[in-house]
């Protein structure tokens, strides 16, 4: 046996696609070299890679599992959530590397319900894009145009009730309004080149009384004037200020109360194999600055999610967000990492 057809053997046993190897095994040295390549360029068109959270590729407790397959002229991508051994994407796209979306993107909650559901053309939105809550119910839908809304787009709270809507014109021009809970308007106000706010913004109190008026340029903020619930004007510094939640003595002090408050060996005395796990808590700081509405997002099991939902629990109160000068609720995302080294 020459050493090309050993070399040959011992490649073909990786390659699912190259079981006939061995009914070439006598033919020429040039053969077999011309059929390994073609059996490495076929291996190279479908891989499959661990990803994290971030849907990034990692080696350590993914939480999803990658498939990327050359089919046609276009890449197909699939990805599974490990724990819950449900589907978490599937699309289209023109590159290995998954950059250029191309073709309808659809991605899935966890319980298996449609997540969003989004058309691209060479990277570029186009066409419907729709948004769904784990219940089914509809949270978002638009439509784009070159990557440009166009037409009305709506948004919906839990409750069923519109939460706001857009009106663009396909070049980055349109007009927003929002609404409460209860149907009280909130604020309202046009939109420039996307992003850019023009000419008046108007916000209101939850009993319909003008909360803040305020006047754009070119994108910028020209004047604001502000008013209490009762409809009298207060310092419009005040009603301007805007602040992220925070946890008492900053982020440094929040990390020293996840060391000492998170048992980090609860995965290991569960018996959780060893790797890297980090698990994400979604949680809101109310506007008294309570945590409420904490869930896991990844579901490794042995305990982690668990005892990660018990830390967050035995936190003291935050100092809420504020925004226009009034505390609002603040939606946060926490990655926790666990590690298991028993060996």
């Amino acid at each position: 046996m020459t050493a090309m057809t050993a070399l040959f053997q011992t490649l073909a046993s990786n390659y699912r696609n190259v079981y006939f190897a061995a009914s070439i095994i006598g033919m020429k040295t040039s053969c077999l070299f011309l059929f390994l390549i073609f059996a490495i360029m076929v291996s190279a068109q479908k891989t499959e890679q661990g990803f994290d959270h971030a849907f990034k590729p990692t080696k350590h407790a993914p939480r999803y599992l990658v498939v990327t397959e050359k089919k046609d002229s276009l890449w197909h991508r699939q990805a599974w959530y490990v724990t819950e051994y449900t589907q978490a994407l599937d699309g289209w796209y023109k590159d290995e590397e998954c950059k250029i979306a191309h073709g309808i993107i659809s991605w899935y909650h966890p319980n298996r319900m449609i997540k969003t559901i989004t058309n691209y053309s060479n990277g570029l939105k186009e066409g419907v894009a729709l948004e769904f809550d784990e219940e089914g119910l509809m949270r978002d839908s638009a439509n784009y145009v070159a990557d440009k809304l166009m037409g009305v787009r709506m948004h919906w709270h839990k409750n069923g009730m519109a939460s706001d809507s857009m009106n663009f014109d396909g070049r980055g021009n349109g007009a927003e309004v929002a609404w409460y809970e209860d149907g009280t308007p909130s604020f309202a106000g046009y939109w420039v080149s996307d992003t850019l706010k023009k000419g008046t913004w108007k916000y209101y109190h939850a009993n319909g009384k003008l909360r803040l008026s305020e006047q754009y340029a070119e994108g910028k903020l020209v004047s604001a004037n502000c008013f209490d619930e009762a409809g009298q004007p207060i310092d419009s510094a005040i009603c301007a200020e805007e602040k992220e939640a925070e946890f008492p003595g900053g982020l440094t002090a929040w990390k020293k109360f996840i060391e000492r408050t998170l048992n980090a060996n609860v995965p290991a005395k569960n018996k959780a194999p060893d790797g890297q796990y980090t698990v994400v808590m979604q949680f809101i700081v109310g506007k008294d600055g309570k945590l409420t509405g904490i869930k896991p997002r990844t579901h490794f099991g042995f305990g982690m999610e668990e005892e990660a939902e018990r830390m967050l629990q035995r936190s003291p109160k935050w100092t809420p967000a504020r925004q226009h000068g009034r505390t609002v609720n603040a939606y946060r995302l926490q990655p926790l990492t666990f590690v298991v080294q028993t060996r």
